[in-house]
């Protein structure tokens, strides 16, 4: 039997609160410093091909200012003019005077009576255009030349600098121009009321993308122009920016002036002029 002293002790002992053993409390978690959402340059937007926007010049006209950035296409093409002397020689002696086929067309328009086209948009049919890019033959060399406007007030402007290197010209050359680039071009055209001033010229136009398909199709996994670009021309391109990526790079170049992702634009629309003027020349023997 328990001593009486010894019992109550314990009674007492179960009658009062019993803490609970110290628990170390786990340490709160920090949650990381998460940066605001920012586009951050990427390296190679510093590359020479990259720096356009700082090489181009202001140009006016009666319908306003705009930025234009003139470059050799041999600096995206180093054999590309003695490429086209060479093909147009070889061209020259079995051209059909009498035929009616574009690409005799374009044969003779060469190098002095071309013109080659190739548009940047805000979107589809009836939305703004913002860059022209026109590649033509200057003081005998391939030359590229991005008419840019800044701001969208700019457009007319673009279109009245255009009016002026289609002067002249006889052939026009384009990559899917027939269904988006001229109809586009004569859209924005009237909308300006420019047609009152210089009609749009009646040129013939040799659109590359029609008879790649038909040179092309069975061999191509399709008749994309980069696709061709890689595959016929065997040349890569890097630092470019996706197509439908375009209206948005644009749009926030107007809205913060930021220019990284301009300068990729102003580079793809270089890049693929100089792809179409090489296209045509393959393509018109």
């Amino acid at each position: 039997m328990l001593d009486e002293s010894l019992r109550q002790r314990l009674e007492a002992l179960n009658r009062e609160r019993i803490s609970a053993p110290a628990v170390r409390p786990r340490p709160t978690a920090v949650a990381p410093q998460v940066p605001k959402s920012r586009r951050i340059d990427p390296p190679h937007t510093k590359q020479k091909h990259h720096a356009l926007l700082e090489r181009g010049e202001v140009v006016s006209n009666p319908r306003g200012t705009h930025l234009m950035v003139s470059l050799p296409a041999s600096e995206l093409w180093p054999d590309g003019d003695s490429f086209l002397q060479a093909r147009h020689e070889q061209l020259l002696q079995s051209i059909d005077f009498e035929s009616d086929d574009i690409r005799q067309s374009f044969i003779q328009a060469f190098p002095s009576r071309f013109v080659g086209l190739d548009l940047e948009t805000c979107g589809l049919s009836g939305s703004a255009l913002f860059l022209v890019g026109v590649a033509r033959f200057h003081d005998d060399r391939l030359l590229v030349e991005l008419l840019f406007a800044r701001n969208y007030a700019e457009e007319a402007s673009v279109l009245c600098s255009l009016s002026e290197r289609l002067a002249g010209a006889e052939t026009l050359v384009t990559f899917n121009g027939k269904s988006f680039d001229w109809p586009m071009v004569s859209d924005r055209w009237r909308r300006y009321l420019l047609d009152r001033e210089a009609p749009l010229p009646d040129l013939a136009h040799y659109d590359v993308l029609h008879h790649a398909r038909r040179r092309w199709r069975d061999t191509l996994p399709d008749c994309k122009l980069q696709t061709i670009e890689r595959m016929i021309c065997r040349r890569s391109r890097t630092c470019d920016i996706a197509g439908h990526m375009i209206p948005g790079a644009y749009d926030h170049y107007v809205q913060t002036g930021q220019t990284a992702e301009m300068e990729q634009v102003l580079y793809h629309n270089a890049v693929d002029l100089v792809t179409l003027v090489d296209m045509a020349m393959r393509l018109a023997g």
